[in-house]
């Protein structure tokens, strides 16, 4: 470990509904998978087909909506390397936000109620992902293998979760994530609540020994706690030196030039190219299980 600063064209199928629509010459495609919840819209961009890389990789982007963790949204700029490489990338609404916003309210708020009620949206958008996932590698659209993450703040809490929960994943990067809830104002009234620690990141970092996680957070971030994350990045070396014989792939910054919590382009752009470029030297039959 390292530490430094054309005309819309819609199907109806009997599972989904497909769009597919061009935006600067790239291929947008909207499908709806059925959940146990309903319908969850997934939004995929291919760069233009004659651009499309031989073996090209999935970048499974999030942030709080879908429309912007998309190009053309506030963090749809992490995009823009994967289609320029010719590579895909795939985006839906995380529980609480965009469309899927319920009668738990919206956004970390609505999250802290539906925990607060007895619900997990994290465990939710877990199985969405998986299940995402299957219908992708379903239509050819993705590889198990070639598929990466990288979500900002609360959404790199959940793409940790799901890279945790599914080999499938290569890679993944998490920009100032949350890692333990308790750490949030939302979650005030709730933090004591049995079952809020076992949320906490570093009760998962087991199932990430060995796999390539990049992780880079703000000194000073008091929003959702630096502390936190460098408690989730000890709990993982400490799992990871139970298994000598694996090499870490963990990269994590702790950067000084931030304000709180926000992170300076260079480190962003450094965790998009750790995603363009992952290690991959083991299998996931390699790793510990």
């Amino acid at each position: 470990m390292k530490i430094v600063q054309i005309p819309v064209i819609c199907i109806a199928i009997s599972l989904y509904v497909v769009c597919g629509f061009k935006v600067n010459a790239q291929s947008t495609e909207e499908f709806v998978i059925e959940r146990p919840y309903g319908k969850l819209k997934v939004s995929v961009i291919s760069p233009p087909a004659e651009k499309l890389a031989d073996n090209p990789l999935l970048l499974m982007n999030f942030s709080a909506d879908r429309e912007s963790a998309l190009p053309g949204g506030r963090y749809g700029t992490i995009t823009k390397p994967f289609l320029d490489e010719g590579h895909r990338v795939v985006s839906f609404d995380l529980p609480a936000h965009g469309e899927r916003v319920g009668k738990y309210g919206s956004g970390i708020a609505g999250l802290s109620a539906s925990v607060g009620a007895g619900e997990d949206p994290f465990a939710v958008f877990i199985e969405d992902g998986k299940a995402v996932m299957d219908e992708l590698i379903k239509r050819g659209l993705a590889q198990s293998g070639r598929i990466v993450l990288c979500g900002v703040s609360r959404a790199g809490y959940c793409v940790l979760r799901l890279a945790a929960a599914d080999k499938r994943v290569a890679a993944v990067s998490a920009l100032a994530p949350v890692t333990d809830w308790r750490a949030l104002k939302e979650f005030n009234a709730i933090k004591d609540m049995k079952g809020m620690a076992a949320q906490a990141l570093e009760n998962f970092a087991g199932k990430l020994v060995g796999r390539p996680v990049y992780v880079a957070i703000g000194n000073a971030d008091t929003r959702v706690g630096t502390e936190a994350c460098t408690r989730f990045i000890l709990a993982l070396n400490k799992a990871e030196a139970k298994h000598p014989s694996i090499q870490s792939k963990l990269r994590y910054l702790v950067v000084d030039d931030s304000k709180n919590h926000s992170l300076n382009t260079p480190w962003r752009k450094e965790g998009i190219q750790f995603l363009l470029h992952p290690i991959t030297t083991l299998g996931s039959d390699d790793l510990p299980r």
